[in-house]
């Protein structure tokens, strides 16, 4: 069926007819021959070809129809993007129109969570230099507000396929930059290929993905994890495969070669060393932590070094399925917390605090921490020695965690869980209490517990000697530092 908006011309690539069926739509591929291929003023241009696409899982096929609150919508393209700098883990963005307004808008899965952004107004000034924004840093776009900037990359487009507004050539690369507003907003800087597509504002915000009804009655968002598996390449070891759709990198628990997940087969990379004790959450360990179904996928053991001493906490990572997204615990001495990863636009740090939901934070500690030791599924490519500096803040009803890598910034909450809570939920004996075992050190505030005692025992003795006629002395008394410990992992 045609609509007043068609523009029909052959193929400059191959000569096959092309239809622009959306007002919107400057760019197309065709299905020929693959090229993208660019509508402009006077002809059709073809810009480049594409690769096959990758089996990125979606409800949202192109030519899936459905209701957008009470807009009738259609899935009229995606596009399959890769990091220029980190290739070999693409992600889609999904271009959905509404032929009743001519409006439309892109749409993204990352992490659990769902996105939507339409093309906004450029600031008056134009867009801030794309190598003046650091990640965590402030950014205010003029007529839009302020926001945190998130993630600044590079990357490129690998793959696409019906029509879209715009679209770099395939394999140029392009700069961009993620934002995050305070109440929930989402942004993208598009420093455009320098050429045919000029620099772009998207905005949007986080949305729930139940406003989206597909005709055909079939569910926008699974409500559980569904888990697959794949063979480690190394030793040939069932790995169970529960977020095919962002898993970058497994390590296998039995040899611990580590992978990348590329089209649904593992390719190795190496070994790394294995973890020094289990996990006390076995991977793959389903449970039903306060009220959530989630499954336990991947290990952590990462650390500092705080004045020439050595701390170590574990993480383990956990899976709640599209709905939900991902979660972590963090134990450190036998003391559990719940994290739960934030937009980094929620959080304001102010030197030594942070605004979280209007309550104030006091900074704790910031530290170098790194990754030791790493078994399991995730969703980037984590590696051993790979840092962040962390930094958390303290307050009501727990713990505020800033992590800043080179390129991005992510922001969680930590709140305590009790043992026996957790304990419950994965069916497990109760967690082991606090030792220096399993191979990590003593955690700084068991330190201070050792040192009190003995200064206690030190006056003791100080007291008895006087009592006897001797001469006093000097204590020295050693500096307890305060216990890092950070959740949240990447």
């Amino acid at each position: 069926m045609s609509t007043p908006f068609d523009r029909a011309a052959a193929c400059p690539s191959c000569g096959a007819p092309i239809t622009f069926r959306f007002a919107g739509a400057m760019a197309q591929v065709c299905k020929h021959c693959k090229f993208v291929v660019a509508r402009t003023d006077r002809d059709l241009r073809a810009v480049g070809r594409v690769a096959d696409l990758v089996d990125i899982p979606t409800p949202l096929q192109l030519g899936v129809t459905g209701r957008w609150g009470n807009e009738p919508f259609v899935v009229d393209g995606r596009v399959q993007l890769d990091r220029a700098s980190a290739p070999g883990a693409p992600w889609q963005e999904i271009f959905i129109a509404f032929p009743a307004s001519g409006r439309w808008t892109w749409v993204a899965f990352a992490q659990g969570r769902w996105y939507a952004t339409t093309e906004a107004p450029l600031p008056l000034n134009g867009l801030p230099q794309w190598s003046s924004l650091q990640p965590g840093g402030r950014v205010h776009l003029e007529g839009h507000g302020m926001f945190t900037v998130v993630e600044v990359g590079s990357r490129r487009v690998i793959s696409a396929e019906g029509e879209m507004p715009y679209v770099a050539a395939p394999g140029v690369v392009t700069g961009f930059v993620d934002i995050a507003g305070p109440r929930g907003e989402f942004g993208t800087l598009d420093y455009g290929d320098g050429r045919m597509i000029p620099p772009k504002l998207y905005l949007g915000r986080q949305i729930d993905p139940a406003v989206m009804k597909l005709d055909t009655g079939a569910p926008v968002d699974q409500p559980t994890a569904q888990v697959s598996a794949v063979a480690c390449p190394n030793c040939g070891g069932n790995l169970p495969l529960a977020a095919p759709g962002t898993t970058e990198r497994i390590v296998c628990r039995y040899c611990g070669t580590a992978s990348d997940l590329t089209k649904g087969a593992l390719v190795a990379l190496g070994q790394v060393p294995r973890p020094p004790m289990e996990p006390y959450v076995p991977l793959g360990a389903e449970g039903q932590l306060r009220g959530t179904r989630v499954l336990c996928i991947g290990f952590v053991i990462r650390g500092c070094t705080v004045e020439g001493e050595r701390y170590r906490w574990r993480e383990y990572l956990l899976y709640g399925g599209p709905s939900v997204g991902y979660l972590w615990l963090m134990e450190e001495d036998g003391a559990w917390q719940l994290v739960t990863p934030l937009s980094p636009g929620e959080v304001q740090p102010m030197g030594s605090t942070a605004s979280y939901q209007g309550r104030t934070y006091a900074l704790k500690q910031s530290v170098h921490a790194e990754v030791e030791y790493v078994i399991g599924e995730f969703y980037w490519k984590v590696e051993i020695g790979e840092a962040v500096q962390a930094t958390e803040y303290e307050g009501e009803g727990g713990k505020v965690s800033i992590e800043q890598a080179p390129t991005e910034v992510s922001v969680s909450f930590c709140s305590p869980l009790p043992g026996k809570e957790l304990a419950a939920a994965f069916h497990l004996p109760p967690p082991p209490s606090p030792s220096f075992g399993g191979g990590t050190s003593a955690s700084a505030g068991t330190v201070v517990v050792i040192v009190v005692v003995l200064i206690v025992v030190l006056l003791i003795l100080i007291a008895l000697s006087d009592c006897g006629g001797g001469g006093g002395g000097v204590i020295f008394i050693p500096s307890g530092g305060g216990s890092p410990s950070f959740g949240g992992g990447k």
